[in-house]
């Protein structure tokens, strides 16, 4: 039985997606363990994974802004006690991390492999290239970081040098390789990385006419980030649903914002801060949501069209909106500009188009051919069984 350490941020969109591995190596007979902030600790207990607080002089939101972990790791111990307390056998580290996961391969001599839930539109050379950013904005850890490399007698003539070292380190993305690119050296598609079995609250459908069209709508973690922006943007799909009395409208504001921030809430509309988004896309006919990958993964495996609103500074998003139109699984505007009259005819583009529904259904049997969690199981154990910190 191996013990790995799953070291994240505290983004849903990046943890969820995790928890479709953790599950699974839990279930081999692996013990697995959450290294992410404290306000995770009731998402992660709560899908029964063990959980170690992350604690830090530094602003979660400074680490949340690239500087990362690399500071709290080297100039404060962070992980410390934690690696004495589990003395993991290789550690997953989200792959926006990738300096961290130098500092630790190094200071703790423990096998490192990344995981990626993201799209990006850069290949693995170019993201790993953005540690010289990492070191180069970095207020504490570089000499550190620089300090573990001369012992470990790694030759680096420059940050470049650097960056690359994390090349050597193996990377699951949890994306099937139909909705990519094809695999680099070094990176393995491994599946969709949707936990079916993840534990959610149940649903309440009692005042939802279930024998009407269910459009569900959802912006993810960015209505905390854009409250404003996300109410008016609901008010629109509240002038829709009351043009369209015949369908029926879920709709999850987020964390941010109470149904009290809306007036004239119509009565074919269901308003939420929180939905079990499995369980409402399982009975959906349609879904308006803002790119995030998690949630049009969740669409495909649940056979929901979609219409797609990314903000186009959240380039990840709109990556994913181009996929989603790409292969026909749904259409895309600009949530900045639409007006009711344009997500309508979205809507009906998309309800009445039988050919989304089918392409959807085409890509969900194709992301369930292409789970390969026997690959990332054998990456793992060869990472583990490599010993590569005696040889880098």
């Amino acid at each position: 039985m191996a013990t790995i350490a799953v070291l994240s941020d505290e983004e849903e969109g990046h943890l969820l997606p995790s928890f479709w591995l953790s599950r699974r190596l839990k279930d081999c007979g692996s013990q697995v363990c959450y290294l992410t902030p404290p306000n995770c600790e009731r998402l992660v207990r709560g899908q029964g994974f063990e959980f170690i607080s992350l604690k830090s002089k530094r602003e979660a939101g400074e680490i949340r802004g690239g500087q990362g972990y690399l500071g709290p790791l080297l100039c404060e111990g962070m992980l410390d006690d934690a690696v004495v307390t589990l003395r993991p056998d290789v550690m997953l580290i989200l792959s926006l991390y990738y300096a961290a996961g130098l500092a630790i391969h190094y200071r703790y001599k423990i096998p490192v492999v990344y995981f990626t839930p993201i799209l990006s539109k850069y290949n693995r050379v170019e993201r790993c290239g953005g540690i010289v950013n990492t070191l180069l904005n970095t207020t504490s850890g570089v000499p550190e970081l620089l300090e573990l490399l001369t012992k470990a007698q790694v030759r680096f003539s420059n940050l470049m040098d650097i960056a690359h070292l994390a090349l050597r380190f193996p990377e699951l993305v949890l994306v099937p390789e139909a909705f990519d690119v094809p695999d680099e050296p070094g990176v393995y598609h491994v599946g969709a990385g949707v936990d079916l079995e993840r534990t959610e609250e149940s649903f309440s459908w009692d005042n939802i006419d279930t024998n009407s069209p269910i459009i569900f709508c959802a912006l993810g973690s960015q209505v905390q980030l854009l409250k404003e922006f996300s109410r008016r943007f609901f008010q629109v799909v509240f002038e829709v649903a009351t043009a369209r009395p015949d369908c029926q409208f879920i709709i999850s504001t987020g964390k941010a914002l109470d149904a009290e921030y809306f007036s004239a809430i119509p009565t074919n509309v269901t308003v939420s801060k929180w939905v079990p988004q499995l369980e409402v896309l399982s009975r959906a006919d349609l879904m308006i949501n803002h790119g995030g990958l998690n949630t049009v993964k969740e669409c495909i495996l649940m056979g929901v069209p979609m219409v797609v609103l990314p903000l186009k500074s959240l380039r990840d998003h709109f990556i994913t909106a181009e996929r989603v139109v790409r292969h026909g699984l749904g259409v895309q505007s600009d949530i900045t500009q639409i007006s009711s009259a344009e997500l309508i005819m979205l809507i009906d583009q998309v309800l009445h188009n039988e050919s989304f529904k089918i392409r959807v259904n085409l890509m969900r049997e194709t992301f369930l051919q292409q789970d390969r969690f026997d690959l990332a199981l054998n990456v793992l154990e060869r990472a583990i069984s490599s010993n590569s910190h005696t040889t880098i």
